[in-house]
């Protein structure tokens, strides 16, 4: 059985500028395997998602992630 889990990223150096950035990081990220929901704020720096832990781990994202020039903690 597959094990959904809510996380949250926080992104360094205040690279998440905008709006359009959000939706860039949410585009990208939902098209990975197992991510079921994305949410990026460029207020609070963070990205919440929901990850089924069978497709996909929390790495991969930030590595997608570093990829698209975001780093994270």
């Amino acid at each position: 059985m597959a094990q959904t889990i809510t996380h949250d990223i926080t992104v360094l150096a205040k690279a998440i500028h905008c709006a359009g950035c959000e939706a860039r990081i949410q585009s990208v990220l939902i098209k990975m395997p197992g991510v079921q929901d994305v949410k990026a704020d460029h207020k609070t720096q963070k990205i919440s998602l929901t990850l089924d832990s069978e497709n996909s781990s929390i790495q991969e994202l930030k590595e997608k992630l570093e990829d698209l020039g975001y780093s994270t903690e």
